[in-house]
């Protein structure tokens, strides 16, 4: 991440069922595993956020 010091954060999230066969089936059609998908889609999340700010 640019311009920040790196540190530990553990999150959580709540899917349904439905919601983690989606993001199951995206990780496989990307052929990366699914903790990769949810990191890259944080870190999206991160950089929009800091372009708001």
């Amino acid at each position: 991440m640019k311009g920040r010091d790196p540190i530990d954060t553990t999150y959580t999230i709540q899917l349904t069922e439905a919601q983690y066969a989606a993001l199951l089936e995206r990780a496989a059609e990307l052929e990366i595993p699914l903790e990769d998908l949810l990191l890259q889609a944080m870190q999206n999340f991160l950089e929009e956020s800091d372009n708001f700010a």
